[in-house]
Parts: structure tokens; sequence; C-alpha cells
């Protein structure tokens, strides 16, 4: 029942969509970690369904890929943009201090890297969703659908496992005075575990679902497929994780923002990766 009230807690807080459910359980928080993975789930079975009215049309794929483009961020209510645009602005500020970068990271004003790195990553998500969007296939969908819930599940995976910081409103899910450090870190380690768990069964359950076009898990579309989606894996892996390091680092542990600037970089690495293997997924 806590999974259910987290996914609940998780749909209410990362979507800009109708909770029918809205109620806060403090002690659910993990949970509604664990349940992230499944709220990417839920939001790409809303951006393909767009997808394949839009492919109806006659709508020229630039301007479709900018329509998906704008429909996933307003669904995600762009909280994630916004722990993008505060990381970039402080990363990049490169500021000696410590204490001046967390400042920046929590100040409402709007910095000019903050607008630089944000022009950057529509642009590219952009180009690259209208490359994917030219046709639409269940192929198509399931890997885009594999991109939000991977992102997902590996943010929440570092805001549970890693150090936070002081100021992070999660700072009491890895350390909490209550408990003996080897309860703490024996619960990290089990919503850890939880959460990919979740990950990999909604990816698997997603390809059994969607890939019912046999041309594609026979033959050389078994591979093809299998190929882009394991080089697409590593490479949101590689750079969202390094991307995550780098910024626990120059910030001083992990927060929710800093979980928002891996999920959009974990994205639109994945996006990018998709659009080049668009041959794989025809």
């Amino acid at each position: 029942m806590r999974y259910v009230r987290g996914f609940l807690m998780a749909w209410g807080n990362f979507s800009a969509v109708p909770c029918p459910y809205k109620k806060w359980h403090q002690e659910d928080r993990t949970a509604m970690l664990c349940m992230l993975p499944l709220v990417g789930m839920f939001m790409a079975m809303i951006v393909t369904a767009g997808w394949a009215l839009l492919s109806l049309s006659e709508i020229n794929s630039v301007f479709k890929g900018a329509l998906l483009t704008a429909l996933y961020f307003w669904l995600t209510g762009f909280i994630h943009l916004d722990g993008f645009m505060d990381c970039s602005d402080a990363i990049l500020s490169r500021r000696r201090s410590l204490a001046e970068r967390q400042r920046i990271l929590k100040d409402s004003h709007v910095g000019a890297f903050a607008v630089i790195a944000l022009v950057f990553m529509v642009l590219l998500f952009t180009a690259s969703m209208s490359v994917i969007a030219e046709s639409f296939s269940l192929a198509r969908a399931a890997f885009f659908a594999m991109i939000l819930v991977f992102s997902r599940g590996l943010a929440a995976y570092n805001v549970i496992r890693r150090k936070p910081m002081d100021t992070s409103q999660y700072s009491d899910l890895t350390g909490d005075v209550n408990r003996s450090q080897g309860e703490t870190l024996k619960k990290s380690r089990t919503a850890g575990a939880v959460v990919l768990m979740v990950t990999v069964v909604i990816i698997l359950g997603m390809y059994a679902l969607f890939l019912t076009d046999w041309s594609h898990i026979t033959g050389d579309g078994n591979r093809n497929i299998l190929f882009a989606t394991a080089l697409t894996v590593v490479s949101m892996r590689g750079f969202a994780g390094d991307a995550g390091r780098k910024a626990r680092k120059q910030l001083g542990g992990m927060n929710g923002d800093i979980s928002g600037y891996m999920i959009v970089i974990g994205e639109l690495v994945g996006i990018i990766f998709a659009a080049i293997s668009a041959w794989a997924l025809m």
C-alpha cells in the first residue's frame, strides 16, 4: 500500500497532470522516489498517444518534434528543467567558494548560464525529437518510454544512495539521528534495489507490450534494436552519472535540483542516441 501512495505522491509532485489523490505522507517519501520510474512510463504513454495522433496528419516532422517536446516538458511541470537551470547556473559560474555556489543554486533569479544551457538543451532535444517523430512505430515509442523510465530510475537511485546536502529535503533518507547507521544503510540499500527492480520490470514489460512487430524482434531487427538499446543505456548512464558526480562534488552533496539536472541530461543524451539509432527503430 505504501508504494501505491508513493506512486500517487510521485505523480502529484513530478507531473503537471492532475492527480486524483493528493495527500502527503512524510513516511512514504522513499516509496515516492522508488515509484519515479513509473511516473516516467506514465508520461511516455501520454506523449506516445499524442505522437500517434500527430502521425495521422501531414504535419512537418520538425513542427511535430517541437509539439512533442513542448508536451513532454509541460507534463513534467517544468520541475526538472528548474533543477537543470539552477545547477547549470551554479556549476558554470565557476565560483571558488562552495557557499557561493550553493547560494547561486538556491537563488530564485535566473542567471545567464542557466539561459544559455537551456537554449542549447532545448535545441538539441527538439532536433532529435523531430528525427524520431518522422514516423510512428511501436519500437520508437518503446525506445522513447525506456529513456524516460531509465533517466528517472538513475536519478532516484542517486537521491537514495548518495550523500545529501545538509539543506536537502531528502537529507534524512540516508541519515536519521533516530536510527542507527547500520539500519539507515540497510534501508537505503533496500530502497535502491526497489528502484532498480521497478526500472527493469517496467522496461521489460514495455518491450513485451510494444515490440509486437516481429520484424524488430527476429533476425537482424533483434540485433539492431538490442545494440541501439545497449548503446543508449550505457551512454545515458555515463553522461548523466558523470554529470551527477561532478555536480555533487561542486555543490556539496545530492539534492532535488541535481536529480532534475541528471534527468534532463540523461534524457537529452537518450533522445540524441534515439535519433542516431532511428534506422534500427523503423
